[in-house]
């Protein structure tokens, strides 16, 4: 009975690593063929998410999800220091700066100095005025198209097991 148990303990993790290799393989093929916007804007949201999370590694920040800022899972965490949020809204959608202002307030309650907001759309002139006061850069879709070409051809940097 216990190796039973064993094997199928084994079994499970053997299975949730090879849909890891997978999956990291899938985002790293999106991302090969993304050319525009619309590429991005029919994404499901978690490959969105991944896609962007592969770019910023690719552009030399330390990755991890976080709860602590962002909305459903839309928090990332850079380098230990930087919130970033990230919103999937239509190309026309203009950002207010309301979103700002709660990335700021989640900033300020985790002792964190510096955000980002990327988008699919772009940013009203007060959001990007109130972000620029407050370390937030802002990444609107014409920059998030272009980081994604810049590190399309980059050699893929495999992480070292944990």
């Amino acid at each position: 009975m216990l190796l039973l148990f064993i094997t199928l303990l084994v079994l499970i993790k053997l299975a949730e690593l090879t849909y890891r290799v997978f999956y990291k393989r899938k985002i790293n093929q999106i991302l090969k063929v993304i050319n525009t916007k619309e590429d991005l804007l029919y994404l499901n949201f978690k490959d969105y998410m991944s896609v962007i999370m592969e770019v910023l590694k690719r552009l030399g920040y330390r990755v991890k999800p976080t709860a602590a800022c962002g909305i459903d899972g839309s928090g990332l965490l850079l380098n230990n220091i930087q919130f970033t949020e990230v919103w999937k809204h239509g190309l026309q959608q203009v950002i207010d700066v309301e979103l700002a202002m709660n990335l700021f307030k989640c900033m300020s309650d985790n002792s964190i100095y510096r955000g980002m907001l990327i988008t699919l759309g772009d940013f009203k002139s007060c959001t990007k005025v109130y972000c620029h006061k407050n370390v937030i850069e802002c990444i609107n879709g014409d920059q998030l198209l272009d980081m994604c070409k810049s590190v399309q051809n980059a050699k893929i940097v495999l992480e070292p097991a944990k």
